[in-house]
């Protein structure tokens, strides 16, 4: 557990695996950033970790317009007085079948996947809090679809792919160049709620945060830079 005052910025708010993040991040005693298009998504989510006594700010903005996050992330960085970690988790998730895609909603997927994953990273290379001796952590979460595309989604596989190749190339430069570690969970079956509870395939968000998560922040608190695991699969 982290024993002092950490911050946390999370891009991309649901009722899913950024929830389960955030409520993890809570209990280590971290200062949390929510950003998201949606005002609805934050103010929910932000209300249950009130609730459980974490300190919270929000920030409305597009993931997919660069000029706007970056403009969230330097106001949550001002109110944070500085970031530790960064969560990229956004992106849309939907069907999307190759021969009827709609080459307007894909430039805008590949706008909030590939194109906020790309924003996001460079800002953090400037930003990010490295005065502790405990590196900055960037989290880009992902799947398997730029190995296994699947042509019912395609543009989520097409930009899910572009935003791991940035992110691996991320892991490339900012550890050794900047001193931020990056850790890319990568997320197999789709998160589908069953009704009157559960979840229909073996993605629980609160199991995939234990499992490929959780390693990041306690390989992290170890400073177990040497043998880092950039990729986790569940």
């Amino acid at each position: 557990m982290a024993t002092s005052k950490q911050s946390a910025i999370i891009i991309g708010v649901g009722p899913f695996v950024s929830r389960s993040v955030s409520l993890y991040l809570a209990r280590q005693n971290y200062q949390i950033g929510l950003i998201s298009r949606t005002e609805a998504n934050i103010d929910k989510l932000a209300t249950e970790l009130r609730d459980n006594g974490s300190t919270v700010h929000m920030q409305a903005a597009d993931a997919g317009n660069a000029a706007s996050l970056e403009s969230a992330l330097d106001t949550l960085a001002t109110k944070l007085g500085g970031v530790d970690v960064l969560v990229y988790n956004a992106a849309r998730v939907g069907p999307n079948d190759l021969m009827t895609t709609n080459p307007e909603v894909f430039e805008q997927d590949f706008k909030t996947a590939a194109t906020g994953t790309l924003v996001a990273g460079q800002w953090f290379g400037k930003h990010a809090n490295t005065a502790s001796d405990t590196r900055p952590l960037l989290i880009i979460t992902g799947g398997v679809l730029d190995r296994e595309p699947n042509a019912d989604y395609a543009s989520l596989s097409a930009v899910k792919a572009a935003s791991q190749s940035i992110s691996k190339m991320f892991s490339q430069v900012l550890p050794e160049k900047y001193g931020i570690q990056v850790g890319m969970p990568l997320i197999v079956e789709p998160i589908i709620p069953k009704e009157g509870g559960g979840y229909v395939t073996k993605s629980d968000p609160d199991v995939i945060v234990k499992q490929i998560f959780k390693p990041f922040f306690d390989a992290r608190e170890k400073r177990e830079y040497k043998d880092w695991v950039t990729e986790r699969i569940h």
